[in-house]
């Protein structure tokens, strides 16, 4: 697994929240009560606050704003773009429903349901990219052409199966596609994803337009009560932001 990723499964919730949670019992048996009583009451306003509809919206909303939902798909041949690429998200391990075999998880499946819509529209070559960040056999490539094929009818031109991180989809994705002439493509992923995605395919001299899918506060509502309640999907929402936040403020300290 890179390093990059540990660090961010440490950083983020729920674990940074047990880190403060051990803190403060440290502090406690070493004696200093006051202090130990102040990282616990950090640590739980600081998970009240992650986990609440309106605080995973604080969170989220900056970076989704950063992209805007295609509207002519039709029209994107005519703009000069000459492929798809659709970036890997993750995996349903060991799915019983399917003999065991691996499968696409539901933020994949999103994916993946939409670049088949923008492919029928456009009818540009696809490129799905995406290695085995945790040493499974296969890779998610496979298993995003696989699904695009059998659960959408939609063919895959190319296969980028070594990556293990969004730089390296970048990267890789270049080295496939730049020596047959192809710069200008069509980037699908998560609208919370795409900012930091986009910067990196562009790095690599790629021509991106951003196809954003799985919007969670575009247009999002919520009771008064429910909104301040703690819940389960909106700590999950708040945890892919700050790793998205804490993916760009790495790059841009390498850049800088």
């Amino acid at each position: 697994m890179p390093m990059t990723q540990i660090i961010h499964a440490l950083l983020l919730p729920p674990a940074l929240l047990c880190w403060m949670g051990l803190l403060a019992l440290l502090l406690a048996w070493r004696g200093w009560r006051i202090s130990a009583a102040a990282v616990a009451l950090l640590a739980i306003a600081l998970n009240y606050v992650l986990a609440t509809p309106v605080g995973a919206y604080a969170i989220s909303h900056p970076l989704e704003q950063r992209v805007s939902a295609l509207n002519d798909l039709a029209q994107i041949p005519s703009a000069g773009y000459q492929a798809i690429v659709v970036l890997g998200g993750g995996r349903y391990d060991a799915a019983p429903e399917f003999a065991g075999a691996d499968a696409m998880n539901s933020e994949m499946l999103t994916r993946l349901r939409y670049a088949a819509r923008v492919e029928r529209a456009t009818k540009l070559p696809m490129l799905v990219t995406g290695g085995s960040p945790v040493g499974k056999v296969d890779d998610e490539a496979s298993l995003m052409a696989q699904s695009l094929l059998e659960d959408f009818r939609v063919p895959v031109r190319w296969q980028e199966r070594l990556s293990r991180t969004t730089e390296e989809n970048a990267e890789l994705s270049w080295t496939m596609l730049s020596p047959l002439g192809i710069k200008r493509i069509v980037l699908v992923s998560h609208a919370s994803h795409l900012p930091r995605a986009q910067a990196l395919f562009e790095q690599v001299g790629f021509q991106v337009l951003a196809a954003p899918t799985g919007f969670t506060t575009e247009g999002a509502e919520c009771r008064p009560l429910i909104c301040y309640t703690p819940q389960h999907s909106s700590l999950l929402e708040t945890r892919r932001a700050l790793h998205e936040w804490l993916g760009l403020a790495r790059d841009a300290l390498v850049v800088h």
